[in-house]
């Protein structure tokens, strides 16, 4: 009498093959995800570099050479995130010393400012000497119409890209 077990065909291949295409769909599935999620960002960072730029269209643009024009006590401009601001009713009274100020006074504070860790207070309180804004060209901080525009397009391309495979991410790799 035979007591062994009967073996199972099972094919090694096959198993191998399963496996190696679960993986591929647990790939696909992250990778889709990850991008699902890098696109709503970028479309909430759109909409409020968009929000910040027409809350700011109001104001008149001036250059970084105008900004410099502006570098005594008694006439203080500097631009902070690409905003202009005439901060020479501050100038003597700034805790860290007129000297400061005028380190900065007619340029782009934004370093200096970030680096000393202003109070919340003080950044509000800097927006009431808000005068303008620098020209598109001369912007680093703020977004220009031009690249929310590319944003844009970027995001409505992957939008239509991914439309099909949202419900079935595996569907592009098929």
């Amino acid at each position: 009498m035979d007591t062994s077990i009967p073996s199972a065909d099972i094919d090694m291949s096959s198993l191998k093959s399963a496996s190696l295409s679960q993986q591929m769909f647990s790939l696909a599935s992250s990778t889709f995800r990850l991008a699902a999620t890098a696109l709503t960002r970028l479309q909430q960072q759109q909409e409020q570099c968009q929000a910040e730029l027409a809350s700011l269209a109001h104001l008149p643009e001036y250059s970084l050479e105008q900004v410099s024009w502006h570098d005594r006590p008694d006439d203080c401009w500097i631009v902070l995130n690409d905003k202009v601001y005439n901060v020479t009713k501050l100038v003597h009274n700034h805790p860290g010393g007129m000297e400061v100020m005028m380190e900065q006074a007619g340029r782009d504070a934004t370093l200096a400012f970030r680096s000393v860790g202003h109070s919340i207070d003080a950044i509000e309180q800097v927006d009431e000497f808000l005068v303008g804004i620098l020209p598109a060209k001369e912007r680093i901080y703020l977004r220009s119409q031009r690249s929310l525009g590319f944003c844009a397009d970027a995001a409505h391309a992957f939008s239509i890209a991914g439309r099909d495979t949202a419900e079935n991410p595996v569907a592009t790799i098929q």
